[in-house]
């Protein structure tokens, strides 16, 4: 499918952003400290005769459906995340989470988690131990997409 094909895009974008480093203490993320991309950060106007937006990426991203998600390291350096997605529309969704801690401007582990969320429900995720670090410092990072159930 053309829209799980730009998953491993949006996923490095978020890496990224999230290479500044890390703290000592347990990491949670929070969706609201990451702003969505606006329209207006498009890279270019689509060509003539094409209806597709120049940047589909951004019709894509769905931060607001993971609610009260938390990643986690333990002092030896093993990250769990769990979290949990809502669909607030009236179709069957297929959300995918694609998770990644970073030290420093390294990957220290990554994860994707595909979830079909019936029409007006929610589901919990988890990933345990998906990631490792010498220690507990490092960045952790979710980044959800999704789109219409078959």
């Amino acid at each position: 499918m053309k829209q799980r094909a730009l998953l491993p895009a949006v996923l490095l974008l978020a890496l990224a952003g999230c290479s500044s480093g890390g703290s000592a203490e347990p990491s949670e993320s929070r969706t609201a400290a990451t702003p969505a991309p606006s329209t207006s950060q498009t890279s270019g106007s689509p060509a003539p005769g094409n209806s597709e937006p120049a940047d589909v990426s951004t019709s894509l991203n769905a931060p607001d459906a993971l609610r009260q998600h938390v990643c986690t390291a333990t002092a030896d350096g093993s990250w769990s995340f769990k979290g949990t997605l809502v669909n607030n529309t009236d179709k069957n969704r297929v959300f995918t989470v694609a998770i990644a801690v970073t030290a420093g401007p390294a990957v220290a582990g990554h994860t994707i988690i595909t979830k079909t969320v019936a029409a007006g429900q929610s589901a919990e995720i988890a990933a345990p131990n998906f990631a490792k670090t010498k220690d507990s410092a490092g960045t952790c990072k979710p980044v959800v997409s999704v789109e219409d159930a078959p």
